[in-house]
């Protein structure tokens, strides 16, 4: 009975040790699915961020391209006015002042070359400010994973197994989160982009992370400037077309109607294509945590098993100790008698 008593007393002390030792497991589980949540929350949080930078993009360009368009449509306004178009018919056949389809030509010269300046000027400070929130999504991942908190040791004497396969997948997660932001294609979207070759040439020039500058840039003017290229070829028909006999209203009717249709194609897809394009990049960077939020599913099982079978465990050493407490005494009172 002692010897039987002994054992159980061994028992519940190594079950005591499985304890603290779960307890570190849980914590361990626990610092690990805090980790994983705030590297989902930070990607969330620089989406947001980048998001609101395209919008603040699109929002600057679409300000030039009012401001040049409604400029030139005001003297358009002006100079098809009666009078005016007298006056250039009769002094560009008395002089050598431009007729009014010359005026016409240069007017669309003059805006081409407006729009041009005032529309890389945004774009170059705006994708600046993009490039910069885009890179930050990575680097600050990058840093968050190298920075993981370690409670379970590979040399615990109950875990160890474990606690070095977890150990192995977060080292495998830096290495390849590493390549992963030194690889240009992992930052080029030529889904996204029709242009392949500028994608081609900004991938020439710059590695990795860094190239995503380049690549907005170049996809952003590439966007924006074949759309505002497709207005000036509408207007240019429209001008070439320009007889004494065009009413007024149907030329400004006309240069209206392609201005708002060329507003409203940068506003959809610049924005539309730069913000898929951050999603999509959010979701390769989750797609680097696969194997580490496998291990978490599998931990979380099996903890979930190892607490239940531990409490049962317990449960019946602890019946057994008292079994055997209430043997002891029962011989006690029969030897004292």
């Amino acid at each position: 009975l002692l010897k039987l008593r002994n054992n159980i007393e061994t028992s519940l002390n190594i079950h005591e040790r499985i304890d603290k030792g779960l307890d570190l497991r849980k914590a361990q589980y626990k610092a690990d699915v805090e980790f994983r949540v705030d590297i989902h929350e930070t990607l969330e949080k620089q989406e947001v961020k980048s998001l609101k930078q395209v919008d603040v993009l699109v929002e600057n360009l679409l300000a030039g391209y009012d401001r040049i368009t409604r400029q030139k449509q005001d003297e358009l306004s002006s100079g098809l006015s009666f009078f005016s178009l007298l006056k250039r018919t009769f002094s560009s056949i008395f002089s050598k002042k431009a007729s009014a389809k010359d005026w016409l030509e240069n007017l669309a010269k003059d805006m081409e070359a407006g729009l041009n300046e005032e529309l890389k000027g945004k774009l170059n400070s705006g994708v600046i400010d993009l490039a910069d929130s885009i890179q930050q999504m990575a680097k600050i991942i990058d840093l968050k994973i190298r920075s993981s908190k370690t409670i379970l040791r590979d040399d615990h004497e109950l875990f160890s197994d474990i606690a070095e396969k977890r150990n192995n997948i977060l080292k495998d997660l830096q290495e390849q989160f590493t390549r992963f932001v030194s690889r240009t294609e992992n930052f080029t979207d030529e889904s996204l982009f029709p242009d392949k070759s500028v994608i081609s040439t900004s991938a020439a020039t710059g590695s990795g992370l860094a190239v995503v500058g380049m690549i907005l840039a170049a996809v952003a003017q590439g966007m924006v400037f074949d759309i505002t290229g497709g207005i000036l070829t509408a207007i240019g028909l429209l001008f070439a077309g320009i007889s004494s006999r065009v009413k007024r209203k149907k030329i400004l009717e006309g240069f209206t109607t392609e201005v708002g249709k060329g507003r409203s194609r940068m506003e959809e897809e610049v924005s539309t294509n730069l913000k898929t394009y951050i999603s999509n990049l959010k979701v390769r960077i989750e797609g680097n945590f696969e194997r580490f939020d496998l291990l978490l599913e599998k931990e979380e099982e099996q903890i979930t098993r190892l607490e239940q079978m531990h409490e049962s465990i317990t449960q019946r050493l602890e019946e057994v100790s008292a079994s055997l407490e209430g043997n002891v005494e029962e011989s006690g009172g029969e030897e004292e008698e």
